[in-house]
């Protein structure tokens, strides 16, 4: 446990549409972490399932609704509505290892000009059950290897700071890819860091978003080619231009052997 004098609060958002048969599990992840001093805010994007019977199961949840708008405005509003030090962005059909906010915490504390610290975390593939490690190192010059390629890979392994979302917001225009687009967006002006403790599970099934390859090819070109006006660099703009044929090889690649 952490020996703080004044433990922060951390506030997990879980932005949630129609993912009844996942949002216990993700709920269940937070309320069984090492570190107490927590809420969970469940931002309700205009489901017709039992979401609202679900969070009503505990006392420590705070539930939000709105009509559907997207993900990026629920975790707007979960912004808005939360009050902890640090933020932590969980999918309904994600979970937290037990002391993911711990481990975040711990490094973020302790380096209070970054923006937010990330970590890796586990692939759960729903068809074959099998569990792959995403590992990745990255030690300097994020914003270039973000161009890239999204070496963060799922919101859940992030921890942000209050103060990024004085100056960013989700963008609501994009259907997909808005975590991607956040993260260029800060890196561009902030110091974040990247550690190799496991944070959390990212659960790979059929009706996740992640499997709309084209949408996710569409979305990634748009967060991608917003960056083009802010390069400043010969390395920034190659980094630019390998990003864009990686992500149309790899998006390609999908389509083909779905």
């Amino acid at each position: 446990m952490l020996t703080f004098d004044s433990l922060p609060l951390i506030s997990v958002i879980i932005p949630t549409f129609n993912a009844v048969d996942f949002l216990q599990r993700a709920i269940e992840s937070v309320l069984h972490q090492t570190y107490r001093n927590f809420e969970i805010l469940v931002i309700d994007d205009g489901s017709t399932d039992n979401t609202r019977l679900v969070t009503q199961e505990s006392k420590v949840i705070k539930y939000f609704y709105q009509e559907n708008k997207g993900l990026s405005s629920a975790r707007n509003i979960g912004i808005q509505k939360s009050k902890g030090e640090y933020l932590v962005f969980l999918d309904a059909d994600d979970w937290l290892e037990k002391d993911a906010l711990q481990q975040n915490l711990l490094v973020i504390k302790n380096k209070p000009g970054i923006a937010f610290v990330s970590g890796n975390y586990y692939l759960l593939r729903a068809k074959s059950n099998e569990v792959e490690t995403i590992m990745t190192t990255v030690k300097y010059n994020h914003y270039i290897r973000l161009l890239q390629s999204n070496y963060i890979g799922m919101h859940a392994a992030v921890m942000f700071q209050r103060w990024v979302f004085q100056q960013f917001r989700y963008d609501e225009t994009l259907k997909a890819c808005e975590d991607y687009d956040l993260y260029l967006a800060i890196t561009r002006s902030y110091p974040v860091i990247h550690h190799q403790k496991f944070i959390a599970t990212y659960y790979f099934h059929s009706s996740g978003l992640s499997h709309n390859y084209q949408l996710m090819m569409d979305s990634i070109n748009i967060v991608i080619k917003k960056q083009e006006s802010f390069l400043r660099s010969s390395e920034e703009k190659s980094a630019y231009t390998k990003g864009l044929q990686q992500w149309k090889d790899y998006y390609k690649l999908m389509k083909e052997l779905s």
